[in-house]
């Protein structure tokens, strides 16, 4: 005969309290077993199962509603979870471009601009070869460590660094990579200028974001040719 366990032993088990299972059990996600009105109430293994999948699911993120639709078939959840994939990359893609709107508001600001002509620039499409120059000095600056003279290219925010920000990013996550080869292509994506780096070991990307004729952003990625 299979053992049942009490609300009190799932709990220490699943690190859960008595009544978020009795919660669960409400909205008829979970079932318990009472033989008698002197017994407490006891769980099977298939629901202390059940149990684990709504606690992973939870972590997830995702709402008791969503879970109740899908906790019964794994397929069904699989399907579920690539559509939520989908839904937040697009608010992701959302944000970013808000994000980015905002920076242009700021940087115009920091110039001494009006912020408000930034409207005029919604519609227009982004000035490319003013962003390849732009990104294309910064990494042969940064290429040649010459760190000191990256101070006009930069909005603000990156010339509040720390001293020797960028000569520490540059020795923690480049100097690795062994020696300096040449430059790539350079590729633009939205407000981001990628310039591939080829070394010794490691190819690096430096992306760039460019707004206003300022850069208001740097990051680094390790990359294969093939990717």
């Amino acid at each position: 005969m299979e053992e049942l366990k009490t609300i009190n032993e799932v709990c220490k088990m699943l690190d859960m309290t008595s009544r978020t299972i009795r919660y669960y059990e409400q909205l008829r996600l979970i079932t318990t077993v009472r033989e008698n009105k002197t017994v407490p109430r006891r769980l099977d293994a298939e629901n202390i199962g059940r149990l684990r999948k709504i606690r992973f699911l939870r972590k997830l993120g995702l709402t008791l509603d969503e879970i109740s639709k899908i906790i019964d078939s794994d397929e069904q959840a699989t399907e579920f979870i690539t559509s939520k994939i989908a839904e937040m990359k697009a608010e992701i893609n959302s944000m970013i471009v808000q994000v980015n709107l905002l920076r242009e508001v700021v940087t115009v600001a920091e110039q001494g601009g009006d912020i408000y002509s930034v409207e005029k620039q919604l519609d227009q499409p982004p000035d490319e070869p003013e962003m390849f120059r732009i990104a294309a000095e910064v990494t042969k600056l940064i290429v040649e460590r010459r760190f000191s003279e990256l101070k006009p290219f930069l909005n603000n925010d990156l010339n509040r660094m720390p001293p020797g920000f960028f000569e520490v990013g540059w020795d923690v996550h480049i100097e690795s990579c062994g020696a300096f080869i040449s430059i790539g292509k350079q590729k633009i994506i939205a407000d981001t200028v990628i310039n591939r780096l080829h070394f010794e070991k490691q190819d690096v990307a430096i992306c760039i974001e460019v707004h206003a004729g300022l850069v208001t952003d740097m990051f680094l990625q390790y990359w294969k040719e093939d990717n």
